[in-house]
């Protein structure tokens, strides 16, 4: 049972991050809204906001379903049909992401070494792939959720009632698991570590060339989003083969009450890490940063100044003013 205490303080850890995850995510579409001439024209920009737009969506409708969750500590609304929605939409979310981090990670690789390539014949190997990617997991967790033929039972206390029967049947369960989340990652792992090599090999021939720029920041936006993917969904991943094909209590309460939360730090810190690959705007926070600190700070200080000085000379004035009476009389 999730206690009232892990529930708060997930609650209010979860709120933290969110808001000002949302600050960033209006800061980045403003500015992508601002410049979108030039940021759609460049084709590695697409996997990124695509996948901004993706987990902008997971954080503000999503999201909250969790949080009304957690604070409640069971679903609302309680009913069979809410919870298939639920189900397949957070999974379908976390699919779309997952499959478009991994043909990221690989066009990436092209992006860089092959570019007029990817350019040449973008309406076939770039957008369709692009389509896909989204499309692919709602149509799969729709069909298995609403069409499989098994019954879901859902548990209204359990985080995403439970998840969907589908995952409790021996072949598409494991296929789910092995080609929807496990897949995906390996291809992110491999993309990034070929991609690795490759930059590291032909790094002095790209300085060289003057092209070093460009590419190395496509190269660390990708290898941090990358690396967050990373470092978040592996512990995952790694105690879900445990429980799936050797001890299905292994870490149960440590997954149950912290594990499946930590998912959510991908897309709540994705519009930060996609401010590597976008200098500009970094350069355009910084400037109202100071013009910020500049009003609130600064601008008092020399406010007060110049009065202090309007005072000095006002009073001067009188003293110069009387002395002058005083001669006169």
């Amino acid at each position: 049972m999730d206690a009232y205490i892990y529930r708060l303080i997930r609650l209010i850890l979860l709120i933290s991050c969110l808001i000002p995850s949302l600050i960033c995510f209006l800061c980045v579409f403003f500015y992508l809204l601002k410049t979108r001439k030039t940021a759609y024209k460049h084709l590695h920009n697409h996997v990124i906001i695509v996948l901004l737009l993706l987990n902008f969506i997971l954080i503000t409708t999503e999201l909250p379903i969790t949080l009304v969750y957690s604070y409640y500590g069971h679903v609302q609304p309680i009913n069979a049909q809410f919870c298939s929605f639920w189900v397949a939409y957070c999974y379908g979310l976390y699919g779309d992401g997952f499959f478009l981090m991994a043909f990221g990670s690989i066009e990436r690789y092209f992006l860089i070494f092959y570019e007029r390539h990817i350019q040449k014949w973008r309406y076939i190997i770039h957008y369709p792939p692009i389509l896909i990617c989204f499309i692919y997991p709602f149509i799969f967790y729709s069909v298995v959720i609403n069409i499989y033929p098994c019954e879901n039972v859902y548990d209204y206390d359990a985080y995403v009632c439970g998840g969907g029967c589908f995952q409790y049947q021996h072949i598409i369960g494991t296929l789910d698991y092995l080609f929807n989340l496990c897949t995906p990652i390996m291809l992110i792992i491999l993309g990034n570590i070929i991609l690795l090599l490759r930059f590291t090999y032909q790094k002095r021939a790209m300085k060289q060339a003057n092209t070093w720029r460009k590419y190395h920041l496509m190269y660390v936006q990708l290898v941090s989003i990358s690396m967050l993917y990373f470092i978040i969904w592996i512990p995952f991943v790694i105690v879900s083969l445990i429980r799936l094909f050797y001890n299905p209590l292994f870490l149960q309460d440590v997954t149950i009450l912290v594990m499946i939360y930590c998912l959510y730090i991908c897309p709540l810190a994705s519009p930060f890490i996609s401010l590597i690959g976008l200098p500009a705007i970094r350069r355009h926070l910084k400037r109202n940063h100071w013009h910020i600190l500049w009003v609130n700070r600064i601008a008092p200080i020399r406010i007060r100044q110049i009065e202090i000085i309007n005072t000095r000379i006002r009073q001067q004035q009188i003293v110069l003013r009387r002395q002058s009476d005083e001669h006169t009389f």
